[in-house]
């Protein structure tokens, strides 16, 4: 079944989950991909989707101020979010050790071999893995995603590990 998002594979932890200030006029989405970035002299996240650098984790939960779970699959941060509205994400870094279930944009082997080992980067939404971007397992260049190849009776699912992760 299509997840169309990153979803870890081991149950985390209170002290794995981290949390970060979503970025002024930034929409992440429960699961996206995220990197770090800094406003003023505030540290914020923002999405990792479109991007080919190292990775800092995925999204598990949106909260308001005080730590207020919003029930809500995705965010528009307004443009005053860092001084005012202040609502952040949770999210496992992806330093800890753990795979994740991920799916392609496209079908696999619409890019010969993608059904196989390889690498990917992730896509423009930071929710799913560019099936076009997909190298053999020994190219890492540009890419952010190790796939173990397409999950049997699927056609675009697969699991894998990021190998492009700020903290390794």
């Amino acid at each position: 079944m299509s997840q169309n998002k990153f979803v870890p594979l081991k149950q985390t932890t209170g002290r794995e989950v981290k949390k970060g200030l979503i970025d002024n006029s930034q929409t992440i989405a429960v699961g996206e991909v995220i990197i770090p970035a800094v406003q003023g002299d505030t540290s914020v996240i923002i999405t990792g989707g479109g991007t080919t650098v190292d990775l800092f984790g995925v999204v598990l939960g949106i909260e308001g101020k005080a730590g207020k779970v919003l029930e809500v699959d995705s965010y528009a941060a307004e443009s005053d979010n860092v001084t005012d509205k202040m609502v952040q994400v949770s999210f496992v870094p992806l330093f800890i050790p753990m795979e994740f279930a991920a799916t392609l944009d496209a079908a696999a082997e619409t890019t010969d071999n993608s059904s196989a080992y390889g690498n990917f980067a992730v896509d423009a939404t930071g929710l799913l893995l560019d099936e076009s971007t997909y190298a053999a397992f020994g190219t890492k260049s540009n890419k952010q995603f190790f796939s173990n190849g397409l999950t049997p009776g699927t056609t675009t699912e697969v699991t894998g590990r990021f190998i492009a992760t700020i903290i390794a």
